[in-house]
């Protein structure tokens, strides 16, 4: 990735250990964890968040803002962390949630609140108190390529910005395409869920680099009614009716270093924790404590890395195979992943499906190319996969005009 900070960088490029000791820089974050092959720090079951029972979001800001934006837009506060296990008098720097009270708490906010920008908001809210959580250790980066691959691929940082959602990478000739991928989250809270990941991305870019960058969006669904909101809060390069969803960023403007972030860019962001006492969380954010990061997948993204790892590397993975990694049975397997809502056969096509849809859509190579790298000898077996998997065949992801 060739990334770079402007301070004294390892391998986490941000001066924080990610291999043996942890490394407290007075930055407020270190990072504990081994990194295998994955990149990601994850040996087996022990790194990885197994149920969603687990307490690994580090939430108090993702609290605060989701209650903050919920009662501005009408929501009962009475009612708003009911059902969740949260409690507010307990809402300390180091709060802990499981990804099963976070996505409580945006069912009920999705619930209560009026508008149809409420998502677009929340995640504007995320945005703005970077410089409050872990991740105030990115403006250290060099430069827009560091700070998105840190946003968008380090699970340290998703854990205490956007749990719900890990990005998949992809790359064509000019162009780096990140696909959303979700975790525990319901069909009914899938758009509010990516709206939400899409506007914390764009916010967090333009604060952090203290400019705006350019990026633009596909959907799968139609042009909506509240395209205003879309525009307002991702900007104007949005494409709908598209095979994925999809932020995409040019490979020329990756190289743009960071601004130094004034004060006065801080002022003219909304205060959304306007509301916060200032003898609460406030002050223990102001002091920036020591906050433990994990390298930490979850089940479903570790199942979908082996998938795809399966799809390029011609490896021989299946449920058994997994399990074994993962020191758990064939049955344990099948019955955490249905704890988020999915399974192996769900997932696989989810990863075959963006594959497929980058190798076709987006990079345009032939069929006979895509199949290889799908690991499928077969041509006719490929148009069927393709078929099935994305509706269309492979000269329409290509845009080929019929004959």
């Amino acid at each position: 990735m060739g990334v770079s900070v402007k301070r004294d960088a390892d391998e986490l490029g941000m001066g924080v250990s990610v291999k043996g000791d942890v490394d407290e820089l007075g930055m407020g974050v270190s990072v504990k964890g081994d990194a295998d092959e994955l990149g990601m720090g994850v040996f087996g079951s022990a790194s990885v968040v197994m149920s969603v029972q687990d307490k690994a979001i580090l939430g108090c800001w993702l609290v605060r803002a989701a209650m903050d934006v919920a009662l501005s837009r009408g929501a009962n506060k009475n009612k708003l962390l009911r059902g969740t296990g949260i409690f507010e008098d307990a809402l300390q720097s180091n709060l802990r949630l499981s990804i099963k009270q976070y996505v409580s708490l945006l069912n009920n906010v999705q619930a209560q609140t009026k508008g149809s920008d409420v998502s677009f908001l929340l995640g504007g809210a995320l945005a703005s108190q970077w410089q409050c959580s872990p991740l105030h250790v990115l403006a250290a980066c060099e430069n827009i390529e560091a700070l998105l691959f840190h946003l968008t691929q380090r699970q340290t940082f998703r854990w205490c910005n956007l749990p719900l959602c890990q990005f998949q990478r992809f790359e064509s000739t000019n162009t780096i395409v990140l696909v959303p991928r979700f975790t525990g989250v319901s069909s009914k809270l899938s758009l509010f869920a990516m709206e939400m990941a899409f506007a914390s991305i764009v916010s967090l870019m333009k604060s952090i680099s203290n400019k705006r960058i350019s990026l633009s969006f596909t959907f799968t669904g139609s042009r909506p009614k509240n395209i205003a909101d879309y525009e307002t809060h991702l900007g104007i390069k949005l494409t709908f009716n598209s095979p994925f969803n999809s932020i995409c960023i040019e490979k020329n403007v990756l190289l743009q270093p960071l601004e130094p972030v004034s004060n006065a860019a801080n002022e003219s962001e909304p205060q959304y924790f306007s509301k916060i006492p200032s003898n609460s969380s406030a002050k223990l954010f102001r002091e920036r404590p020591l906050t433990e990061l994990q390298q930490r997948l979850s089940l479903p993204d570790y199942v979908r890395h082996y998938i795809f790892a399966s799809c390029t590397e011609t490896a021989n993975i299946g449920l058994p195979e997994l399990a074994e990694k993962l020191g758990i049975s064939v049955a344990t397997l099948k019955r955490k992943l249905k704890e988020f809502g999915v399974s192996f056969r769900s997932l696989a096509e989810e990863v075959q499906c963006n594959y497929a849809v980058m190798l076709l859509s987006v990079n345009k190579v032939s069929n006979e190319v895509a199949a290889g790298a799908m690991g499928i000898n077969d041509l006719t077996n490929f148009r069927r996969t393709v078929k099935r998997l994305t509706g269309k065949n492979p000269s329409e992801l290509r845009g080929e005009p019929r004959p």
